[in-house]
């Protein structure tokens, strides 16, 4: 068993405290974590059967029967409650999907908070608020409970085939606790910060997801106002597409120095980005996303347009 102190703060809000609490990770042959799931729909099911192919023993609670009657199929033990959940577990994985279920699953009447000891762990899977992370691991500093947030990188197919990434924030040594645990749902589980890096991290990573399609489907609007059919625009795209940016990310980006620098280059930011813009506002397309971006490319070459 190896040693490690933690520290827990109590909320901005009240009188400052740190409360050093030493930690234990299990190593083969160690006590192993009490693995608790709150929410058990189609990502909480899907990490569940992670689980199962793992061996790994979990108690379960889902707000809806019909989940948690899939839960009891994946092998997992059903509790009347996340307060039942926590009071049978060392470590707690929360796969809801809005801020306010993890407030109402953490915080509310027969919540997590009202079970959980001394030293458990609460991982936050979902997808919200850096700010909703931090008031409820404030809650947690009360009871001495430890909250991170570990948001997940795939859609449930994925997940149920072990390709999931974890995008980590919160202390280090919490994410060296339950990085085991998260190894055994998925691939890799990344550390990128403080609390609420991880939220922050797939905020990221969705809007850059989100954002090919909304372009996608603005620059077909340029050409149906052109007189083009929308499905010859589409098949074109996919006939002439470019190699994902993020495999060529170095073309664009700069990261020599303390700052990411972007690299222009010659007529795509300068010239057609804004040429397009002019186009589509002079057909009557309604293009915002393009208009701002012509803006934005113009601002990172320097002011300078070549239209």
């Amino acid at each position: 068993m190896t040693g490690g102190s933690i520290e827990h703060s109590a909320g901005a809000n009240k009188s400052h405290r740190v409360v050093k609490v030493e930690t234990r990770q299990p190593k083969s042959g160690g006590k192993m974590e009490k693995i608790g799931f709150v929410g058990t729909g189609a990502m909480g099911s899907a990490l569940l059967s992670r689980l199962k192919l793992a061996g790994v023993s979990v108690t379960a609670f889902d707000v809806a029967p019909k989940a948690l009657n899939e839960a009891k199929e994946l092998g997992a033990q059903a509790a009347a409650s996340a307060k039942a959940v926590a009071q049978a577990s060392t470590l707690i994985d929360v796969v809801v999907r809005t801020d306010q279920e993890v407030f109402d699953c953490t915080l509310g009447e027969n919540g997590i908070f009202e079970g959980a000891s001394p030293g458990t762990l609460v991982l936050l899977h979902s997808t919200i608020r850096p700010t909703t992370t931090k008031k409820v691991a404030e809650a947690a500093a009360d009871k001495r409970v430890y909250v991170i947030d570990a948001c997940m990188t795939a859609v449930p197919k994925v997940a149920r085939q072990g390709g999931l990434t974890f995008l980590v924030g919160g202390q280090r040594a919490l994410f060296n606790r339950a990085k085991p645990h998260l190894l055994s749902m998925g691939k890799d589980a990344v550390y990128m910060g403080p609390l609420g890096s991880g939220n922050v991290t797939k905020l990221m990573k969705n809007l850059v997801t989100a954002s090919e399609a909304l372009i996608v489907y603005e620059a077909i609007q340029i050409g149906k106002a052109a007189g083009i059919d929308y499905r010859a625009s589409l098949e074109l795209m996919k006939k002439t597409k470019s190699e994902p940016f993020l495999n060529r990310w170095e073309m664009r980006f700069d990261v020599s120095g303390t700052e990411l620098k972007f690299i222009s280059g010659a007529n795509l930011y300068d010239k057609d980005v804004p040429l397009a813009a002019e186009v589509g506002k002079a057909l009557g397309a309604d293009t915002p996303v393009t208009e701002q971006l012509a803006k934005l490319g113009i601002r990172l070459n320097g002011g300078k347009y070549t239209i």
